[in-house]
């Protein structure tokens, strides 16, 4: 492009901008300038602010569309009740739309209308054969009533032990409850049940052979067993004591000389794991101690082959595991021996499902009901207390419950040995809490509220004097050395020395 050309154009092209700027401006000097906004004098006057009111439909009408409002805080509709004169034909339709709100069902009309009684709880559809094998044995065993005249509390006991608080006996041609007939402070041959000490109060121990408590907390442990709480009121002759009053008792007297067995059974029952205390004879003592002094004593030299102390072993181990989740030290080593009892007991078991009628002595089978059924129920026993629930339905297990059930119902016209049988229950009963547990609560719970007659108080007797109790130490000296007491007692010396040294090398201690 020619540079004169772009020259003189760039001249005529600035001339016709300054041009039209110039008459745009003219326009704007004599133009009408048009409206002007009015603006108040701020100076002069106060300032006030005025509020438009907005109409009820401009004040909910949202800016945005909103979601509408399901929750609680929903606009409830008008119940208010209107003149019957003025609500017209339409209006009634609607009204009957909308029914009337109900009352909240947990609130009663009537609050003064008697509760209704207890029913007994709808017996779940039995699908194990066994199950309803193990109900009818139980039931079966409720018919052999025990008399209060009679039977002694040695027999009497032994059937709370298994039955708990459906157990009845007969006082004077009347059933009553078992243990509230021993509440009330009975007597047996001119001897009470209960007797008083400094510290508490305990069962009446024995004066002859399977009258009174064989054991010392025998009775206690029972009653644990039962859940017999631990303000529950016992007659003692003139005075009254309690569960609690017992435990004191047997915290104060507890030894090395006697027996443990029944009194760690007890303690699993109504006392924490950690529990420690100081004996009359200023010695220490705590579960464990108890536990420990237990696993010294050997089983094929105790009495029921050692069952009873088995038990108690697996129910003090599972009373640790209830607040423990790790075994250790003592308590792992009594859930090895707990285990190992177990299987021995399986090793030695018979084709029909018994147990060897010579427990953990070795192998042996017995024709004889009676014996049968007291083997067998006392290893049962501390089998359903030590065996893990995952281990229940093994089909060595279901054989034993099967063959101490049909025992029960086949025989239950013949006489039987309480002490067994009795044991032999409680097996059956443990299985059924520990199989079916709910609905064995519920059972328990109904016979804690049955209604049975009121028994009818013993004459108290009158407190014992120091010269008594000392005949009946002296009593009881005499009959512990007698022959077959001498020699059991000199064998438990034997092997407590025995199992005492090599515990001392224990590396669980």
């Amino acid at each position: 492009m020619n540079s004169r050309l772009t020259h003189h154009l760039w001249i005529r092209c600035s001339t016709l901008i300054v041009f039209t700027t110039a008459i745009q401006a003219a326009c704007e000097v004599h133009a009408d300038p048009g409206p002007k906004l009015l603006q108040p004098n701020l100076s002069s006057q106060p300032v006030r602010i005025l509020q438009k009111k907005k109409t009820q439909l401009q004040a909910e009408a949202p800016l945005v569309a909103r979601k509408p409002n399901l929750g609680i805080e929903a606009r409830k509709p008008n119940l208010i009740a209107e003149d019957s004169k003025n609500i017209t034909p339409d209006q009634k339709t609607k009204m009957k739309g909308a029914p009337e709100p109900k009352p909240f069902p947990g609130i009663t009309k009537n609050p003064t209308t008697p509760m209704k009684k207890p029913q007994a709880p709808k017996v779940p559809e039995i699908l194990d054969p066994l199950d309803r094998l193990v109900d009818e044995a139980i039931e079966v065993s409720h018919r052999r009533m025990l008399s209060t005249n009679v039977h002694t509390p040695w027999q009497i006991a032994h059937g709370i032990l298994a039955l708990r608080w459906e157990y009845t006996l007969y006082q004077n041609k009347k059933q009553v409850r078992a243990i509230d007939w021993i509440s009330t402070g009975p007597n047996f041959r001119g001897r009470p049940w209960f007797i008083t000490t400094p510290k508490g109060g305990k069962g009446h121990p024995f004066t002859e052979p399977y009258a009174f408590e064989g054991h010392p907390n025998q009775f206690l442990a029972f009653y644990g067993m039962a859940g017999i709480p631990m303000d529950h009121k016992f007659k003692a002759g003139e005075k009254t004591i309690t569960i609690a009053d017992m435990i004191r008792n047997a915290k104060a007297e507890v030894n090395t000389d006697e027996e443990i067995t029944w009194t760690l059974w007890a303690f699993s029952r109504y006392l924490p794991w950690d529990t420690e205390w100081v004996s009359d004879r200023g010695e220490q003592w705590s579960m464990e101690t108890l536990v420990r002094v237990q696993m010294q004593s050997e089983p094929t030299k105790s009495a029921c082959g050692g069952t009873h102390g088995l038990f108690a072993l697996a129910s003090a181990v599972n009373n640790y595991v209830k607040d423990q989740k790790h075994l250790r030290g003592t308590w792992l080593e009594a859930n090895m021996r707990v285990r190992q009892y177990i299987e021995y007991a399986r090793s030695m078991q018979n084709r029909d499902g018994s147990f060897s009628a010579n427990y953990f002595a070795g192998p042996e089978y017995s024709n004889d009901v009676n014996k049968r059924v007291s083997t067998t129920g006392h290893t049962l026993e501390f089998i359903m207390e030590g065996l893990p629930k995952s281990r229940l339905n093994e089909q060595w297990v279901r054989n034993a419950v099967t063959r101490i059930a049909r025992d029960l119902i086949d025989h239950k016209k013949q006489p039987l040995e309480p002490g067994g049988m009795y044991h032999a229950i409680d097996s059956l009963v443990i299985y059924r809490e520990r199989s079916r547990p709910q609905y064995a609560q519920e059972l328990d719970l109904l016979a804690k509220q049955r209604n049975f007659e009121k028994p009818e108080p013993s004459t108290p007797i009158p407190g014992y004097s120091q010269q008594f109790l000392n005949q009946q130490q002296q009593k009881a000296a005499q009959y512990n050395n007698q022959s077959r007491y001498q020699q059991y007692q000199n064998n438990s010396n034997q092997y407590r020395s025995r199992q005492a040294r090599r515990r001392s090398f224990s590396r669980f201690r």
